[in-house]
Order: structure tokens, then sequence, then C-alpha cells
């Protein structure tokens, strides 16, 4: 996996002047740290995001047409309830975050790793994803549909709930995270890296009953 490459050093900017400015002149938002902004309303346009760290931000749905981010770091923000539609995230990394109901959608991610964030109810739906990782995350309830990876590692994660569909999931090791209570398709088992433990908990998914 290839991680960020950011500028240095960074120019400290504004959310509420930076985007306006890049809206107007057409241009893309590049080389700066933004620390405790707030994304703007966006409605109906299209902005890149390029070589950014973004340091305790707040995302809001903001009715983007499209956001593009690249080489870019999301380090404690909070981005609840975000809504990234045809959105692209390249070499993007997501530290310590709050994501809780956040939703991805026909959003191509290549090199992204959300590590110690916050992913509870979030959902990803129609995901071209290469070189994807989710670390120590708490994804409670979380949906992954049509989700087609290259390369995409779960380690640690809190998966209580989570419901996986139409999604290939041979060579997928599981066998570090909590998957109480996740709903997968019998047809995407097979293939599936699990611990002796969490054997137990998928046989409830086949409707058979495990005597101790």
């Amino acid at each position: 996996m290839l991680p960020p490459k950011l500028p240095s050093p960074l120019r400290e900017e504004m959310m509420e002047e930076a985007v306006p400015q890049a809206i107007e002149e057409n241009i893309d938002v590049e080389g700066c740290h933004f620390y405790g902004e707030e994304l703007p309303d966006l409605t109906g346009e299209t902005l890149e995001f390029t070589g950014c760290h973004f340091e305790k931000c707040l995302f809001r749905p903001c009715g983007a047409q499209r956001l593009v981010f690249v080489d870019c770091v999301m380090e404690k923000c909070d981005l609840s309830a975000m809504r990234f539609e045809k959105s692209t995230f390249q070499r993007v990394a997501f530290q310590g975050c709050r994501m809780t109901g956040a939703e991805f959608s026909q959003t191509p991610m290549m090199n992204v790793s959300f590590e110690n964030c916050l992913l509870d109810l979030s959902s990803f739906s129609e995901i071209k994803a290469q070189h994807i990782l989710f670390a120590e995350c708490v994804m409670k309830e979380c949906s992954f549909f049509s989700f087609r990876w290259q390369d995409w590692v779960l380690r640690a994660c809190a998966l209580q709930g989570a419901e996986i569909q139409e999604t290939a999931l041979k060579g997928m090791d599981l066998s570090s995270c909590d998957i109480e209570g996740i709903t997968v398709p019998l047809t995407s088992l097979r293939g599936l890296i699990v611990n002796e433990g969490q054997v137990l908990q998928l046989a409830a998914l086949l409707g058979l009953v495990v005597k101790d």
C-alpha cells in the first residue's frame, strides 16, 4: 500500500477561504493544512483536494456533485453522516476519525487506510477498491454491498452485526476481528479465513445448532 505524499511545508489555510477561491478559479485545493475547519456548502460543485492534511475538521453533507481526495491525511476528523457519492480517494489515510453513518457510493478507492476509526452504521456500496486497510476500527452494523476489491485487509476490527452482500470473500482473513452477528451469504463463505471460535459463530448462518 502506498501512503499519502504530502508536500512540505504545508500552507495553513481556512477552508471557508481556500475552497471558494478554488471553485472561482477552477483549480484544485493543494498543499494545505486545515485545523478545526468545517467543509463549506458545495451544492452542485466538483472539487479536488491534493496533498492536504485535515486535522480535527468537520465534514457534513454539503451537496457536492463530486469530491476527489489525492495524497490526503484526515486526522481526528468528524465525518459522521457524510455522503461521498461518485467521489475518488487515492492515497488517503483516515486516522482516528469519527465516521458514524458515513456513506460511500460508487467511489473508487486506491491505497486507502482507515486506522482507529469509528465506522459504525457506515456503508460502502458499488465500490472498486485496490489496496485498502481497516485496522482496529469499530464497524458495528456497517454494510458492504458490491464491494469489488483487490488486497483488502481487515485487522482487529469490531464487525458485530455487519452485513456483506454481493462481495467475494475468498482469501479474506477475518480471524482477528469480532464478527458476532455478521450477515454473509452462504455462497460467500467459501475460502473465507476465520479462527476456530468464529466457525461456531458462522454455523448459525447454516442453520446449525452447536451443542456444548
